[in-house]
Order: C-alpha cells, then structure tokens, then sequence
C-alpha cells in the first residue's frame, strides 16, 4: 500500500491503517485544522451587518 499524500510504500501496520506515513499524517492534520480555522472566520462586512440593526 502507498501513502495517499505522498505516493511512498508504507511500512508499518498503523500506517496502513491510516493511509499515510507518519510525516504526511501530521501534514494532513494541519491541513484538516487550517480548513476548519478557514471556515470559522468572520469577515468585517458580516461583524459590521451585524451591528448594524
């Protein structure tokens, strides 16, 4: 089996199980939580409509 991030043969059990080598499962948490801190950002048209009522 190969890294889904990277293309690399995977070694060990839990790396198989997971899809990707222990350096690329790091990258691809950072990028899940960069996502999510993404969608959770307020812009300051929506903080001002906001206060505009």
């Amino acid at each position: 089996m190969q890294c889904t991030r990277c293309n690399r043969k995977l070694k060990d059990k839990k790396s198989i199980e997971l899809g990707f080598g222990p350096v690329c499962y790091k990258k691809h948490l950072k990028a899940l939580a960069d996502e999510e801190f993404e969608r959770n950002q307020v812009t300051i048209d929506e903080v001002i409509e906001g206060v505009s009522v």
